[in-house]
């Protein structure tokens, strides 16, 4: 071979490797999972600033304040007044992907709107404009602003109070509604970089368990 030695070279280390780290890589779901965690930190910063940019929801109407001031006034943060729906949202493995959302019934209303036949907040097609909310009988007590006469320590007095209230009953019924879109499954700005970042250190940490070093 005119002097010139031939060189061997042993691959199949490499190969094992190469074999180990895309195993690795195909076992993503601890990367799914904190995606699907990191994804809920997001919606729970757009819920703290009212909106994703910060305030961009649609505040409370003038009207809505008015009947409950107390509940609606100032410091009030939308959306989370029982703290039902957001504490409803969750995440779950979908294939190669991550699904975020919640399955409580009303929630699509306060993400999409709906608007009232008269209005123009919320959806404008015409078949979100239609739609229409099943209401559950009910009963409330309704204080009267009179005094009223009762017995009061043995003794008939003049009272006001619940004790002093009629009860209204209110039947089934269906009504439309009039909410604007309030979006709170968004992808945020800074959440693509996040997300990357997640994705960076599980190929990392692949590359080391495969023996192929970090990433450069």
């Amino acid at each position: 071979m005119n002097g010139v030695e031939a060189i061997q070279v042993d691959s199949s280390r490499v190969q094992v490797a190469l074999g180990k780290f895309k195993l690795s890589l195909m076992q993503r779901d601890q990367l799914l999972d904190e995606i699907g965690a990191a994804q809920l930190v997001s919606v729970r910063r757009t819920f703290r600033e009212q909106g994703s940019p910060a305030g961009s929801w649609v505040p409370l109407s003038p009207n809505t304040i008015k009947r409950d001031p107390k509940r609606y006034g100032a410091g009030h943060k939308l959306l989370v007044l029982s703290g039902r729906l957001l504490n409803s949202i969750t995440f779950g493995r979908s294939g190669t992907g991550v699904v975020i959302g919640t399955k409580l019934v009303y929630a699509p209303v306060h993400q999409f709107g709906s608007r009232d036949r008269s209005t123009a907040i919320g959806p404008q097609t015409e078949a979100e404009s239609q739609t229409t909310v099943k209401v559950k009988a009910s009963s409330y007590y309704r204080r009267s602003a009179e005094l009223g006469v009762g017995r009061q320590h043995g003794r008939r007095t003049r009272i006001a109070g619940p004790r002093n209230a009629r009860q209204v009953s209110v039947g089934a019924r269906t009504r439309h509604q009039n909410i604007p879109p309030r979006p709170y499954l968004v992808f945020r700005p800074e959440d693509p970089a996040r997300i990357r970042g997640i994705v960076v250190r599980f190929a990392d940490a692949a590359k080391k368990n495969a023996g192929l070093g970090g990433a450069g």
